[in-house]
């Protein structure tokens, strides 16, 4: 756990990895129209994107990861998504790696000092960084909070 400035105290969960998300059965995956979403992360990530001469700019922005999802199962195109997002994806939705030099994002938690040793807290970040339950959608990332960045960087 680590001291934040306005005393607030938090740490690492996870680190996930982003993936090229498309339609089952696709010839060409990578040709699809790109589907994003307005809380995708940016930094590092948009840089790596920047630097992919395949991935096309946006042709659709959805207000959600549920609404790209639903919009690859259909057809509509691909995106690139961090791992959390694709938690049940139906099994008409393909998802393949992006090589060793993909983006990752790293998820954390914030609490207050005196929450942080409560029992209660203490149980479900050890719970959440098992792997046990998926977070709630509000430590999972957005732009405002996301620490998404190249693999093998610091």
């Amino acid at each position: 756990m680590q001291r934040g400035a306005g005393g607030g105290v938090g740490g690492v969960l996870l680190e996930e990895e982003y993936a090229l998300v498309h339609p089952v059965g696709h010839p060409a995956p990578r040709s699809l129209p790109l589907v994003d979403w307005a809380e995708n992360c940016t930094s590092y990530t948009r840089d790596w994107w920047a630097a992919q001469e395949w991935i096309p700019a946006a042709t659709v922005e959805a207000e959600d990861d549920g609404a790209v999802l639903s919009m690859v199962s259909r057809g509509l195109g691909m995106a690139i998504m961090p791992q959390l997002s694709l938690e049940g994806v139906p099994d008409n939705v393909g998802i393949t790696a992006l090589g060793p030099e993909r983006p990752t994002r790293t998820v954390g938690y914030v609490t207050t000092p005196e929450q942080a040793r409560s029992l209660a807290v203490r149980a479900r970040i050890r719970e959440l960084r098992a792997g046990g339950a998926k977070p709630p959608s509000q430590i999972v990332g957005s732009p405002s909070n996301c620490g998404d960045r190249p693999a093998g960087l610091p």
